[in-house]
Formats: structure tokens, sequence, C-alpha cells
């Protein structure tokens, strides 16, 4: 399940984090060269969540700094790309769990900036309900994998651990950024698995870093944070069947495609757009960091191309289980494989978080962080066997994006189609 996250790995270090300006800067003098800059951004990142166990507050409130990577072009003005620091900070809760808080990334200036255009025009894009992706993770030795609270529907699951109380974002500076810095190393104490007191980026870490912090407690790793799941809509069977009439498709229940460009997938998002009005585009978003769905509308940061239509409709969500939890326990390789989408109705709202570390889900490589001699793949021979896609507990068919973990889109004939949901 790859971290959709540019690879600039090493220039952002916890020591010493080196960003590029997030405003034009002077080009290197080569197109080759690339600049690397002092942060000139900051902002603070604040959220307030209740332990439901126990009533205990938890509080995060860091500072993010903005920043990357500068690239030079021959011809046309250099190429900046842009990141925050910490990506996801950790806090220890409760009796041995932890919460990771996943940044609203506030890098680009035209998020603080007033809608330009449309019926909000003159409003904020940060709504009053700001509320980032919050991910429960069970065991302080072992942050590879998570639930993350994606939308309202997870936090009235009678699985939630955790109620949401506030969050904002404000803009701040560098001196506020060195005095986090300062007191969050002052007071930190090393518990289980945790990265350190100033968060975690994934691969913008060092090298050697990421090895060492993916190795600490059960050693598979820190959990992906954009927690991938499916979004369920529901489209009616007879309208399903209509639009896959003139399809040469076979006639089971499901059909599974991996990606919506098949034309079956196309068929029927057209259908439902002449009927509903809606594309089906507003229910799967491609925008990150952003924050969650709330049935109000807000909870996350107001795209540029507008809300609703651009992916942040609210809908059904459910986890999209990688291998090592849909074969929970599988120690050897075998002739089948699977992964599942969870739709009990206590999911409902949840993402799966995952590291890329376990090797059943790596399957036919090794995992990123291996360091030992003479180390083999789970199932070098991974190709051959049968990969299974499931829907609760229905097989739904051959699992098309077997290796990479990603979603599938799957037409339930039954009335529904999934899509992928980041």
């Amino acid at each position: 399940m790859p971290i959709r996250l540019l690879r600039l790995a090493g220039l952002l270090g916890l020591a010493g984090l080196a960003l590029a300006s997030c405003s034009p800067g002077a080009a290197p003098s080569s197109k080759e060269q690339t600049a690397e800059r002092s942060p000139s951004f900051f902002y603070r990142m604040t959220a307030d969540f209740i332990l439901k166990e126990t009533g205990e507050p938890i509080r995060f409130d860091y500072v993010v700094g903005c920043g990357g990577v500068t690239f030079s072009n021959r011809g046309t003005t250099p190429t900046a790309f842009i990141t925050h620091h910490p990506m996801i900070m950790f806090e220890p809760v409760g009796d041995g769990h932890v919460l990771g808080l996943v940044t609203i990334d506030m890098c680009e200036s035209w998020k603080w900036e007033p809608i330009k255009h449309g019926p909000d025009k003159g409003k904020s894009r940060i709504p009053v309900d700001l509320r980032p992706l919050a991910i429960w993770i069970d065991d302080v030795n072992d942050l590879s994998f998570g639930w993350g609270y994606k939308t309202d529907d997870a936090y009235d699951s009678p699985l939630a651990k955790i109620e949401f109380v506030e969050a904002s974002v404000t803009k701040t500076d560098e001196a506020a950024w060195q005095a986090w810095r300062k007191k969050a190393e002052a007071d930190y104490e090393q518990v289980g698995a945790l990265p350190g007191p100033w968060g975690y980026n994934y691969t913008h870490e060092p090298f050697e870093y990421q090895i060492e912090a993916n190795q600490r407690g059960a050693g598979f790793g820190i959990v992906d944070p954009v927690c991938v799941a499916e979004a369920r809509i529901a489209l009616g069977a007879e309208d399903i069947e209509a639009a896959l009439k003139e399809s040469d498709v076979k006639q089971d229940r499901f059909l599974v495609f991996d990606n919506p460009g098949f034309l079956p997938v196309r068929a029927v998002s057209q259908r439902y757009e002449a009927k509903h009005e809606v594309k089906l585009s507003a229910y799967s978003s491609d925008f990150y960091f952003l924050g969650t769905l709330s049935k109000n509308g807000g909870g996350h940061i107001l795209p540029i191309r507008g809300g609703e239509e651009a992916g942040y409709r609210y809908r059904d969500v459910f986890p999209l289980m990688p291998r090592s939890r849909t074969m929970h326990g599988l120690k050897a390789p075998t002739n089948v494989y699977r992964r599942a989408i969870d739709t009990s109705p206590e999911r409902l709202g949840f993402g799966a978080c995952s590291s890329e570390s376990h090797p059943v889900d790596v399957l036919d490589k090794l995992p990123f962080f291996t360091r030992i001699d003479g180390a083999e793949p789970f199932d070098p021979h991974a190709a051959q066997s049968t990969h299974e896609f499931y829907v609760g507990d229905k097989l739904a068919g051959r699992d098309p994006n077997w290796k990479s973990q990603d979603a599938n889109v799957v037409i339930d004939r039954n009335g529904h189609i999934y899509l992928p949901e980041l």
C-alpha cells in the first residue's frame, strides 16, 4: 500500500530540518541542480480528543514547517515540490495505546485565503469544525496498523475509542517552531515504538533513520497516513443492470476492476449522473491531508475546485483490509491469498491504516526495511497463486491490484458501487 507522497528521501531530517522556501526564490544555476532552503513558513496544529474509556483528555499542539526542494528548469521558472513536517504525530494514551494525528497540509497560500468564486465567495476555506484524520493504534509497541476515523460514522460507532472535541490551524513563525522543537525534545519520553519527539515524515526522513524507526518494537513499520478504504454508493439494482446491458461482461453478482476507466464502470457512472445530476467522482477525492468528512459538509479544508463536487460529498466508507489483516496469522506461503472490504456495520466510517513492512503484504518482494542477510520474500512465486477480493464475506472475484494492494472498483449488481477512498 504505497504512501502517496513525493519521494524526496533524506531532505527533511529530524535533527536538522532543511526545507525549501514556500515562496519563489533564486533558482540553481544548472538544470541538474536542486536547492534546499531553511523553513520560511510555519503554522500551529492543535487537536483535542477524549479517550472514551477513561475520560482522559488527549491534546496535540505542535508547529509545522513548510518546504521541500526546488528544481531548476531550462527555459522555465523553477519547480518547487512543497511538503510539511511532521506529517504525523503520535501520543501514547490509556493502557499502552497510541493515537496518531495526520497533519492538515496548510503549506499552499490559497488554503489561507477566502474563497474567491461561487456561492461560498468570501467564506474561509478553513471550517470551524476542522477535523484532522485520527488513527487509533492498539499497541504502542506495534505502530504498523491502526484504524483511521475518516467520517462522522467512525466516531458514532460502538467500536469508537475516542471522541473528537476540536482542532485548529493558525499561522505562526520560526521562533514558535524552534521553541516547540526544544520543548518537545526536553519533554519526550521514549515509549514503545514511538518514532521521536517531532513526529514522523515517512520517506522524507533520512534513510538510516527510516530503517531504525521502522524496526522499533514489533518491527513492522509505521502506519500509512492515507488509511485506505472503499466508498459505497447506492445506485439501485435496476439502474446497474440497465447500464451494463450493452456491456460485454459476465453476469456474476460482482465485477471487480483495478481502475475506474473500464467501460462498465463508465456506463454505470453515466447512468448515475443522468439520473441524479451528480458525477460519481463527487464521491472519490484524490486530495490528501485536508481533513475528514462530516455530514454537515465541514471537517476539511475546502479544496480549490470546490467542495462536494471535488470529491467531498458524504458517503458510506468501509476499511479495505490488507492481506496481513484479512489472513491474520498466516505464516507460510499458500495457493490462495485474500483481501477484503470490511462491510460490518460497526466499521462504517473507518479506514485501514497499514505500514508497508508486513511480509505477507509485500508478498513477492522483501519488505523495504528488511536488513537480514539471506532474507527471502514471503512468497517469491505469488504471481502463480490465486488472488481473491472479498466484499464482506462474499467472494467478489479476482484481485487485480494484489501487488500494490490499492483499492479496486467493485460493481455489485445488488445495487452498489465501491470506489477507492484514500
